[in-house]
């Protein structure tokens, strides 16, 4: 099993590109508390599409406040064309835009996004060399506060491929992923520590034939959370979650739930207390996954699954133990859940496209504001996508 839902929607590009998207990567911004009056309410929020092609897709967010949010993904930008390049736009309280990014050849994709301020970002992706059979590098590309900028990043094998990225200051960023030693062999996972100079491979943990990290998220430079997924046996995935002290990567239990899960997304408020969530297969019927970390355990949290023939929560974010946002796809139509400390609920959210709509990412910098991107698909003879943000807002009161 593997997170098909990024493959409907990466459409003929993505496929040209042989490039498996199995993860989600996003940094969720955490700020003070805040009280909401009631619901967050969403909103479609128009956001450019570049590519004059088949594909405009954001797959990472991270929002610093309500007014500075990066959107990061790719887009086709000739129709016809078999090649991706870097998207990047920003979100000022007014309006997105369309933020000039690199590409550096061949196809070019950006998978997930981290800003610790409004002049320092750090993007990762995966980078697909023409003319290069089978040939995929990691890509990391940095945001000075005026460029963004393509910067050096290390490949462990012949298919390398960055997922999600956490910083938790300029000279602190981890990137998870995963390696192939040739285009066909199993995956391992693959880690990436940014010292501020250079980006170096850090050694982490495989368990099964088949290891991938989808996404980190770090608290501090001796304290990180990874979540994915490992093939045990006949294909059947079970969640891979590890955990950075500072010295070592390893590797934490966590629970199973069907005959397959993956896990797709993970956000830390404190050192006892994370959750993750995913997608699950019990009897084969794609539903909705949610862990969460007390400190001591990971567990399986109940959440309202629609159970349509695939569902999958791709991104969440937490400001707190008893304020968490997450976002995914629920039989093709976009999915928000929310967390109050006691259970998940579905929100409304909506479906501008006629065919397939998802949400890969979501950022929540406070309790009154949450961004969610992802894409929608317009059928026809051939196939597209345009970029979709959801925005979720709500008025704030006193604590």
């Amino acid at each position: 099993m593997r997170t098909q839902a990024r493959a409907a929607l990466a459409g003929c590009a993505a496929a040209a590109a042989l490039v498996t998207f199995t993860g989600q990567a996003l940094a969720a911004g955490s700020g003070p508390a805040a009280h909401r009056a009631g619901p967050l309410t969403w909103s479609v929020v128009p956001s450019p599409n570049p590519g004059t092609a088949n594909d405009d897709v954001f797959r990472g967010v991270t929002c610093l406040s309500g007014s500075d949010c990066t959107a990061v993904g790719f887009f086709t930008a000739r129709k016809g064309s078999l090649r991706s390049e870097t998207l990047a736009e920003s979100w000022n309280g007014t309006k997105w835009s369309v933020v000039p990014s690199p590409s550096t050849g061949g196809s070019d994709y950006l998978t997930g996004v981290s800003c610790v301020s409004d002049s320092d970002c750090t993007a990762v992706g995966v980078h697909n060399l023409d003319n290069v059979a089978g040939t995929v590098k990691t890509l990391t590309e940095s945001w000075d506060g005026t460029a963004w900028s393509v910067v050096p990043s290390p490949n462990s094998g012949k298919v390398d491929q960055l997922e999600g990225v956490s910083c938790v200051s300029g000279t602190d960023c981890v990137a998870v992923g995963f390696s192939r030693a040739t285009p066909l062999a199993s995956s391992q996972t693959l880690i990436e520590s940014w010292d501020g100079t250079a980006w170096s491979v850090v050694p982490s943990p495989s368990l099964g034939t088949d290891d991938t990290l989808n996404s980190v998220s770090c608290l501090s430079a001796s304290d990180c959370t990874a979540v994915g997924f490992y093939d045990a046996a006949n294909d059947l995935d079970i969640a891979l979650i590890e955990s950075w002290d500072g010295s070592t990567w390893s590797v934490v239990p966590s629970p199973s739930t069907g005959i397959s899960d993956d896990l797709n997304s993970v956000d830390c408020v404190t050192a006892t207390d994370c959750v993750a969530t995913g997608q699950a297969f019990p009897n084969g019927v794609g539903a909705t996954l949610i862990e969460s970390w007390d400190g001591t355990a990971w567990s399986v949290v109940p959440g309202p699954s629609i159970r349509g023939t695939f569902d999958s929560l791709d991104g969440v974010s937490c400001v707190s133990a008893t304020d968490c946002t997450a976002a995914g796809s629920a039989n093709k139509n976009s999915l928000i859940e929310s967390w109050d400390g006691t259970s998940w609920s579905k929100v409304p959210s909506h479906n501008p496209s006629p065919g397939f709509n998802s949400l890969l990412g979501i950022s929540c910098p406070s309790a009154t504001f949450c961004t969610a991107v992802g894409a929608g698909t317009i059928t026809g003879p051939v196939s597209s996508s345009q970029t979709l943000v959801e925005s979720g807002t709500s008025p704030a009161t006193a604590k």
